[in-house]
């Protein structure tokens, strides 16, 4: 009787204090970034101590520190400045594959007081793949019957880049005997 009745109290404190932390991540604030991908590393994401409204000193006293989830950190925090800076390059396609738009999350814990602080970055995308077909050459087999207007469709072009960046349009050499129509999927894709 008497273990149950200790069992209690520590239930109830773990699950208050469980509640606290999801309460406290639900409401806090989330500070957000865009950066290009393939920047250079080393360079300026934002000024930390500013954008959480914080003087140097109020930053280096509580002991802020960047964590990012998993296991590569990709920012740091440089003490003197405030900056937040990054880490290393960050390639769009290796990090979100075409998932669109990228977001990379992170947080910032500052010591003393405890805090957490939610932030993400979203990785914009540049240009830097060229689309490609899968095969040099395509085959097509068309009847003799064909009529004209008859379509036949084609293999769309891979392209690694998203939205504004991936494939826009398809041409074919100008001739008397084709032309090529591009239509446009509901996944927002062109298609020859």
């Amino acid at each position: 009787m008497e273990t149950s009745l200790h069992k209690a109290p520590q239930k109830r404190q773990v699950t208050a204090i469980i509640f606290l932390l999801l309460l406290w991540e639900a409401g806090s604030a989330t500070i957000t970034y865009s950066v290009l991908e393939e920047t250079d590393r080393g360079s300026l994401v934002g000024n930390l101590a500013k954008d959480l409204g914080l003087s140097l000193r109020e930053l280096i006293t509580r002991g802020a520190q960047i964590l990012s989830k998993g296991n590569k950190q990709l920012l740091q925090l440089e003490q003197k400045s405030g900056n937040l800076l990054l880490k290393e390059k960050l390639d769009r396609e290796e990090l979100c594959g075409s998932t669109n738009p990228c977001i990379l999350h992170f947080q910032v814990l500052l010591k003393s007081p405890v805090q957490f602080i939610q932030g993400e970055i979203q990785l914009q995308d540049v240009n830097d793949h060229a689309p490609e077909f899968m095969e040099d050459e395509i085959l097509l087999k068309i009847l003799e019957s064909s009529l004209p207007g008859a379509v036949f469709p084609l293999k769309i072009a891979q392209d690694l880049d998203v939205g504004s960046n991936t494939v826009q349009n398809y041409t074919i050499s100008t001739n008397a005997h084709f032309h090529l129509l591009t239509r446009n999927h509901s996944d927002g894709r062109k298609y020859p």
